[in-house]
């Protein structure tokens, strides 16, 4: 009866190591060769995850997405990630992109108010109790760049 105890434990065990490693060394996603799940303007992005949060999260999480939107502002204070956040229709949030510091040539050059294109991982959307933001809200990429 302690075979079997003690085997079934080692199985599960092993089970359990081999899950950890295979995750802690799942390759990176390549956001510039990977397709995007969805193509999406700025306003519509925010709108499903401000009507129905769990649903967006549902839809979008862990995606690679293409939002289409005018830049609001830039952000290089972090210049491990610097951002650009794109406008909504909503007045209480944005679309904050993070970018790679290889990016940071691309983002310098953009002028406020154009029309861009991004494509980036949706990381899914957060409150102002989380981070100091400019609104209430907003919805996150991360690993983004600029596709227009």
């Amino acid at each position: 009866m302690k075979k079997i105890a003690f085997l079934s434990i080692s199985f599960i065990v092993l089970g359990v190591l081999l899950f950890a490693n295979r995750m802690y060394n799942k390759p990176h996603t390549n956001v510039e060769q990977s397709n995007a799940k969805e193509i999406i303007s700025a306003e519509q992005l925010f709108d499903k995850f401000d009507k129905n949060e769990d649903s967006a999260m549902n839809q979008f999480s862990e995606q690679i997405i293409v939002v289409t939107g005018t830049l609001f502002a830039k952000d290089f204070s972090n210049e491990l990630e610097p951002q650009m956040i794109l406008k909504t229709d909503n007045e209480s949030g944005f679309i904050r992109c993070g970018f790679k510091p290889s990016q940071l040539q691309n983002l310098e050059q953009l002028k406020d108010s154009s029309i861009i294109k991004v494509k980036g991982i949706c990381k899914g959307i957060n409150g102002d109790d989380e981070l100091t933001l400019i609104e209430d809200k907003d919805v996150t990429l991360s690993s983004s760049i600029i596709i227009e």
